[in-house]
């Protein structure tokens, strides 16, 4: 059975390859790098997504040169982005800067250098009605965008609520987007398909919301968000988490193992059209 974690972060100035090979060594398989900000890749307009991209990409690369891992890759502008963006260059200008962001993702997922887009959507925290209007219209075109590409998009946004399930259902149905291809990272463990409207929840690998998320059925991904940053070790989980907890479920019974192969293999790959191996 294929160990996927559908959404980690690494970084070469950090453990990078070193915590793939922690994830590797203890029986992980897969992994799903979500492209992230980089401090030292500011973004100040559109042509500078191509860079921290590639930074990306290159970490992609590494691990896979030094792992038997299976690694593919999200990217997409990271949705607080467009907070600074819209300081610097207005908010007509912060549209067309992450719009350009979006455009040049798309360009390496239909490449083959990427398989959704990722992580993109609207800041987890409270801020204004007319930013979250930009950002929702910026959604609604990346939605555009994987349908055109057949592809899948990775959700950065608030803890969702039945409510946001809906909302972002409304989205990708006005795009034409089948809302099987839509992943909630970071959610919150609803996976009744009354309460999620067809979106795919990924949950973070702790045994209070598995708990919960499995009554619904194992209709979820699991993740740790494992973040690679040295001031904040272990952030969000460790990435070791997803492998570890796996087995330990299946060994007290909280999932079964025809529950972990929904999860860990025919999941993600109906949602992201990839091929998993043991």
């Amino acid at each position: 059975m294929p160990i996927f974690d559908n959404h980690i972060h690494l970084r070469p100035e950090f453990l990078g390859v070193q915590a793939a090979k922690e994830f590797e060594r203890v029986g992980g398989t897969a992994i799903m790098l979500t492209h992230s900000p980089y401090e030292d890749i500011p973004i100040r307009g559109g042509e500078d997504f191509d860079r921290a991209y590639g930074k990306t990409l290159a970490m992609a690369d590494a691990v896979r040169g030094t792992t038997g891992l299976q690694v593919f890759v999200a990217l997409g502008p990271y949705p607080v982005e467009f907070l600074g963006l819209q300081r610097a260059l207005g908010r007509d200008g912060a549209v067309e800067a992450v719009r350009s962001g979006i455009d040049r993702a798309a360009r390496l997922i239909a490449d083959g250098k990427a398989v959704a887009f990722g992580e993109v959507g609207r800041p987890h925290f409270p801020v204004p009605r007319d930013v979250v209007a930009a950002c929702n219209g910026l959604l609604e075109y990346t939605m555009q965008r994987a349908k055109e590409l057949d592809c899948a998009v990775i959700l950065h946004t608030e803890d969702p609520t039945p409510a946001t399930f809906a909302e972002f259902a409304g989205m990708a149905s006005k795009a034409g987007l089948p809302p099987e291809r839509v992943v909630k990272h970071h959610s919150t463990p609803f996976t009744r398909p009354e309460d999620t409207h067809g979106l795919v929840p990924s949950i973070l690998a702790k045994e209070t919301l598995v708990s919960d998320a499995i009554k619904g059925g194992p209709r979820f991904l699991l993740e740790t968000d494992y973040i690679d940053d040295p001031k904040r070790p272990g952030a969000v989980l460790g990435p070791t988490t997803v492998p570890r907890k796996t087995r330990a479920w299946i060994a007290t019974g909280l999932l079964s193992e025809e529950a972990c192969e929904i999860i860990h293999r025919d999941l993600p790959e109906r949602t992201y059209g990839i091929e998993l191996h043991p």
